[in-house]
């Protein structure tokens, strides 16, 4: 009797290895489109943030009749007695209006963000103040110029630590003025934004509250960041100065130069995502968001116009902000 032999249908090692390459490139074509689909929706989270914390000072606004101001700073006593400055953040004043009544009574506002005895309250990590897109996930150290002398020294670091917040307040501008090329020279308005030290109310906001900035992504604390690119160990203590959310939350913003590697210069015209000291940055591609005094949010391209930039931050200075 004969047997019928039948061919095995079979995938030979050339089929496998064009249908590997089919699935290879479909998994490049899904990745990014994935990574974008995920981007989008931290970005999302993102504005949803500053928005809450955007409606918290207006609720602080109408409770007291002002913003709060950036920052608080007035003589005062540590905790173990001794005299010092008392420093308090603006996000840790409106917490009652971001549901975080417990976290406000933990924090003990007689003493300082740096006193040791709120160390409990002010390493508490609060998801409204921070960035989804943002790297960062640790505690940043405290600094408090006001009690350390202003000292770079990082050896001056007392190793106090506090949950970083990826969004701050304008408390003040440091830019150039005057046409470019000819006769500019450096200004610091410390009065121009709205959560500086004094006390603004809507009324003082006469540039619209449509056209003010109230709060901007200040991201990737307690890590220095600059164009994009993680730099070395922070070697002086000042970087510090902004970060931790219970601390200085008003910022002296500051305009740098094309590549990063200086502020305040005669040719420094960049504002957006240069450098996270002491300027908005963020992780969203090409931009950073904001919100302005109306409680609306916006982002700003990191190629927006210096000055509308300027404009956006004075609210009294009467300049048409137009397109951005």
């Amino acid at each position: 009797m004969r047997l019928s032999l039948r061919k095995r249908a079979a995938f030979t090692l050339v089929e496998l290895l064009v249908v590997i390459a089919i699935i290879g490139i479909l998994v490049g074509l899904l990745l990014p489109a994935v990574q974008a689909a995920r981007e989008a929706a931290r970005r999302m989270q993102c504005s949803n943030n500053v928005r809450q914390i955007g409606l918290a000072c207006h609720n602080y606004h109408s409770a007291l009749r002002t913003f709060p101001p950036g920052r608080l700073v007035y003589n005062g006593w540590k905790s173990d007695g001794n005299p010092t400055k008392v420093v308090t953040g603006f996000l840790a004043m409106v917490l009652p209006y971001l549901e975080g009544s417990n976290l406000f009574n933990t924090y003990d506002q007689k003493f300082g963000f740096d006193d040791v005895i709120n160390q409990p309250a002010v390493n508490v990590r609060v998801a409204a103040f921070r960035c989804p897109s943002s790297p960062a996930d640790e505690v940043s150290p405290i600094y408090s110029g006001w009690n350390m002398g202003w000292t770079n020294d990082m050896n001056a670091l007392t190793g106090l630590t506090g949950e970083v917040s990826d969004y701050q307040g304008v408390r003040g501008l440091h830019h150039l003025q005057g046409t470019p090329g000819s006769g500019q020279v450096h200004v610091w308005d410390g009065d121009c934004g709205i959560l500086n030290e004094s006390a603004t109310r809507i009324g003082h906001i006469t540039d619209g509250t449509s056209n003010t900035i109230l709060l901007f992504e200040n991201a990737g604390k307690p890590d220095h960041w600059r164009l994009g690119k993680k730099q070395p160990a922070v070697t002086h203590a000042q970087f510090y100065s902004h970060g931790p959310w219970a601390g200085n939350n008003g910022v002296g913003v500051y305009n740098w130069s094309e590549d990063g590697t200086v502020k305040g210069c005669d040719t420094c015209n960049r504002f957006i995502n240069v450098d996270n000291e002491l300027s908005p940055y963020s992780f969203h591609t090409g931009i950073v968001v904001i919100v302005l005094a109306d409680g609306s949010t916006q982002t700003l391209s990191d190629s927006v116009d210096s000055q509308v930039f300027v404009n956006l931050c004075k609210k009294q200075d009467g300049n048409v902000v137009g397109e951005y």
